[in-house]
């Protein structure tokens, strides 16, 4: 009978001790759920005013939300709607979770908006302390870097923020792209973009489309080393090529079509001296390759021709419609060249024309070197002559084609149009 009690009294303390560590897990269970239950209805519950959820168990970063945030009257900076009530949702998110960047930063905002850029920074320092990786700290330490002319830092900060949340982009490349026109920031920032930086390609593409920031756009890509292609990196090629030519920095465009990968420029070998003296490359990006307009009413097609370093150029335009459909820069040395071709095509009735136009590229615009007389006109075999002269780093060549007053379409049908010396006189 002893031992029997003894038995049972020792299966009785051990199913105790198993019972209040069962119990002790099934609470802590319970609390993760209901937790875990509680913070799911908050996120549901804009207003966290819900009674089913208990004040203890709703996610106090959540009611960050509420906070509304928006841009100051003169578009400066960034402000909170009412300061008050946010710094009340900000104080409660801290009382119950104390690392909690987000609720610093509506401290700093607050501070911003009441002009106080001293506590505004001391609280952005300390969003960094907490987390590197809170967008609004970051971009907000980078605007006070930027003030403080520290671009190395600002561009430092810009970059984390732009890993963190790429969505942010279009809020962030264009104040990128007005600062490249800064040279210290532009040094800065090809250093920082020197490596690995996913947003690299997708900014020079933005950049190199905004006409204002398309020479600093060059001048960054020909500090970086060791390009790789990429289809953004193919868009910024073709933008800043065009844009270069037309503001007649023909000298950058040069530099830049031969740093960047043959790829990004159209081509399938790297561009050497030659390739801006072909008149028949059709293949890169204009307006070194042939730059062709081409829709429903007026264009043109250029393909290679019979003769080596010729193309064929066949130009249209419908009835009322003109305009130019070809356009073609060529560095050319001084002296006297001949444009040759053989022309043909179908007017389509009065006022039909389509002419030749030969201009000097500089940087104070274009200077019209000849026109030839209108085509239709004159068919056959022809020769159109022009003078380069020692002032003109590069040649512009264009086809423009207009349709008839009335009628029908016209097209002009250019065959083995290429550039000859000739003779002085």
């Amino acid at each position: 009978m002893a031992r029997k009690t003894g038995r049972s009294s020792s299966r009785l303390e051990i199913d105790a001790a198993r019972l209040k560590k069962i119990a002790v897990v099934g609470a802590a269970s319970l609390l993760a759920g209901a937790i875990a239950f509680s913070q799911a209805l908050s996120g549901l519950d804009s207003s966290g005013t819900s009674p089913v959820v208990l004040p203890v168990f709703r996610d106090p970063v959540a009611q960050l939300n509420l906070v509304r945030v928006g841009l100051s009257d003169d578009k400066t900076r960034i402000e909170v709607a009412s300061p008050r009530h946010a710094a009340s949702i900000a104080r409660n998110s801290l009382a119950r979770a104390p690392i909690n960047p987000g609720a610093i930063y509506i401290f700093a905002l607050i501070a911003n908006g009441t002009n106080e850029p001293k506590k505004a920074a001391r609280y952005a320092q300390l969003i960094e302390q907490l987390s590197r990786r809170h967008v609004g700290g970051q971009m907000m330490l980078a605007d006070q870097a930027m003030r403080a002319k520290r671009h190395k830092a600002a561009i430092s900060h810009i970059d984390r923020a732009l890993r963190t949340k790429p969505e942010i982009t279009p809020q962030v490349f264009p104040i990128l792209a007005e600062a490249l026109r800064y040279p210290d920031f532009r040094t800065y920032l090809g250093q920082s973009l020197a490596g690995s930086v996913p947003w690299r390609d997708a900014f020079f593409a933005y950049a190199a489309a905004q006409p204002y920031a398309q020479s600093g756009t060059a001048q960054l890509i020909l500090e970086l080393p060791g390009l790789k292609d990429s289809a953004d990196l193919r868009l910024a090629v073709r933008s800043l090529t065009l844009g270069l030519g037309n503001s007649g920095q023909t000298d950058l465009l040069r530099r830049l079509y031969m740093h960047v990968p043959a790829a990004s420029a159209g081509l399938k070998a790297p561009a050497t001296a030659a390739t801006f003296r072909d008149f028949a490359l059709v293949e890169g990006a204009p307006p070194i390759a042939w730059d062709v307009g081409e829709d429903t009413t007026n264009g043109a097609l250029v393909s290679a021709g019979n003769k080596t370093g010729s193309v064929n150029i066949t130009g249209w335009a419908e009835s009322g419609y003109g305009g130019v459909v070809a356009t073609k820069f060529v560095w050319l040395s001084a002296g006297r060249w001949a444009l040759r071709y053989t022309g043909s095509g179908e007017a389509g009735g009065g006022g039909a024309s389509a002419i030749w136009d030969v201009g000097c590229v500089t940087a104070r615009g274009v200077t019209p070197l000849t026109t030839s007389a209108d085509i239709f006109a004159a068919r056959g075999a022809r020769s159109l002559g022009f003078a380069v002269p020692t002032t003109c780093p590069v040649a512009r060549i264009q086809l423009t084609v207009r349709g008839a007053q009335s009628g029908g379409s016209s097209q002009i049908d250019l065959s083995n149009v290429h550039l000859v010396r000739a003779p002085a006189g």
